[in-house]
């Protein structure tokens, strides 16, 4: 039943990053429409022998190709997502990792106005519920922006401590919300089954969990 409930904990994760990754892809997209139809409106004045200078047509197709990247991008990052879960138990590396759900939380950090950094050791390896570790940081690190202070940071530092990997969240807090509630069910199923525990001083939040190589 716990593995039914992490599986689940999961799945809500997944589903939370594709509502996400879908506004941003209807974002990169409305840009692109809007700057189409801009060229369409060059190509009629060109027709009619306005002219049109050879900058403003340069400006439009870079923009298209920003969102273009922005877009291949994003899918790139929900693809590498979905593919942890291919394997029962996964490897991977710490701070790639770590980066990626950096990544998949950008559109909330910036609604909060919020900036994270990461600092990881390198050659930090994971062999572990790959997809579970994943949910946790995610669902972690969207729980610090609620508790943020608006324009703060959020600074993550991962190390490998003796036989534990040590994450260590620092968040500028707004006055009224602490991490008491953390971690609610979900994030402690997923605890659970990564054998993983946490605390919480001030503005602070640790995680650690065994460094299992294969």
């Amino acid at each position: 039943m716990e593995k039914s409930n992490s599986d689940r904990a999961c799945v809500q994760v997944f589903a939370k990053i594709c509502a996400s990754i879908s506004h941003e892809i209807k974002n990169t997209l409305s840009i692109i429409n809007e700057n189409a139809g801009l060229l369409e409106d060059f190509a009629q004045m060109a027709g009619e022998n306005e002219g049109v200078s050879i900058e403003r047509v340069q400006l439009v197709t870079q923009t298209i190709a920003r969102q273009v990247d922005r877009s291949n991008t994003i899918m790139k990052n929900l693809n590498r997502f979905a593919h942890s879960s291919d394997s029962y138990l996964a490897q991977g590396d710490l701070g790639e990792v770590l980066a990626l759900m950096v990544e998949l939380t950008g559109r909330q950090a910036a609604m909060k106005n919020i900036t994270t950094s990461l600092s990881c050791s390198p050659g930090i390896t994971l062999f572990t519920y790959l997809i579970t570790f994943e949910s946790l940081i995610y669902l972690t690190i969207l729980t610090l922006f609620q508790v943020g202070r608006e324009g703060g940071t959020l600074a993550i530092e991962a190390k490998e401590v003796a036989a534990n990997l040590s994450i260590c969240f620092s968040i500028e807090q707004r006055d009224q919300l602490s991490l008491d509630n953390y971690p609610d069910q979900d994030q402690k199923l997923l605890l659970d089954q990564l054998r993983a525990s946490c605390r919480s001083e001030k503005d602070r939040l640790y995680l650690t969990l065994p460094a299992v190589k294969r």
